[in-house]
């Protein structure tokens, strides 16, 4: 094991490190796999393409014959893309290897492939695919200690992301609770002498401000009061507690006669002035609240 490894591998903080240690122990000779087997298996699942050495396997086909399909096909015109040409080292009777020339295809390069075959070569390569699709779902068990450490890396990289995304998720609801805790006076003003039953669509109220109902929409969602569920415009909490929308029901007939219903969200007088109290001040939640306030309680 190189110094390197051995670094990374004292730094473990966790179980990672020792299960690991376990895959590097286990297998002493993972080092020295470098047959076809482990090649294509690198192909597949490091890049999502596959073999040429393996469609060859696949369909029962000379790899040498393979390779001809492929640069007449390239002769045609066919995206370089989907055919790219490296190679791979065959072990040779005596000792050592011969490094020979061979093809990653995308799984678009197999199709195009595998069109000019019959029914039941084709079958076979889409089969191989479909499997290959179906193994990538899955957790991949490391094979060597290069695998290995990639997972580990991986692991970790995933366990500060979810830390960081944790840690600004609480820093959102203390401000949250602290706004809710200021507007205290607000919900008062709204209650007291914003109290009406009428109410408008996002349309009539995006027209208030010069705006669009999609931008408006759009632009409450990026602060986090709205959220789209099931074709419909939701508030999240503590906003749907504040008695600024109401939703309203609308009938429609169908193709086939029936009649059906949709629900949408409309704005209150109380939800309205706060949209345009949010407009006034660049879609600042705590500043909107703050106008609000000011409006109700000068002094304050």
């Amino acid at each position: 094991m190189s110094a390197f490894v051995r670094n990374v591998l004292s730094s473990g903080k966790d179980g990672s490190t020792s299960f690991l240690l376990f895959m590097l122990n286990s297998n002493p000779n993972n080092q020295n796999q470098t047959n076809n087997s482990s090649l294509m298996a690198t192909l597949i699942h490091d890049t999502d393409r596959m073999s040429s050495l393996e469609i060859a396997e696949l369909t029962g086909k000379r790899h040498d014959a393979i390779l001809r399909d492929i640069r007449n096909l390239l002769k045609q015109g066919v995206s370089a893309h989907n055919f790219v040409e490296t190679s791979y080292k065959q072990p040779q009777p005596r000792g050592g290897y011969k490094e020979l020339p061979c093809f990653e295809l995308t799984k678009k390069g197999c199709l195009i492939l595998a069109s000019g075959y019959d029914a039941i070569l084709r079958e076979k390569i889409i089969d191989r695919w479909e499997s290959l699709e179906m193994e990538k779902r899955k957790p991949q068990t490391p094979k060597n200690y290069l695998e290995a450490l990639k997972a580990l890396v991986s692991s970790e990289e995933e366990k500060e992301r979810l830390a960081l995304e944790v840690q600004q998720k609480q820093i959102t609801i203390e401000l949250q609770e602290k706004e809710i805790k200021q507007a205290a006076p607000k919900v008062n003003y709204y209650d007291n002498h914003l109290q009406s039953v009428n109410t408008l669509t996002s349309t009539q109220v995006a027209k208030q401000i010069g705006m669009d109902a999609e931008k408006l929409h759009r632009k409450m969602k990026e602060i986090g009061i709205l959220y789209k569920q099931s074709g419909q415009w939701l508030l999240y909490s503590p906003f749907s507690t504040w008695g600024i929308h109401a939703t309203r029901t609308q009938k429609y007939t169908r193709s086939d006669g029936s009649t059906g219903t949709s629900v949408y969200t409309v704005w209150t007088t109380k939800g309205v002035r706060f949209i345009i109290a949010l407009y006034e001040n660049e879609w600042n939640v705590k500043k909107a609240i703050k106008q609000i306030k000011s409006e109700v309680n000068p002094a304050a």
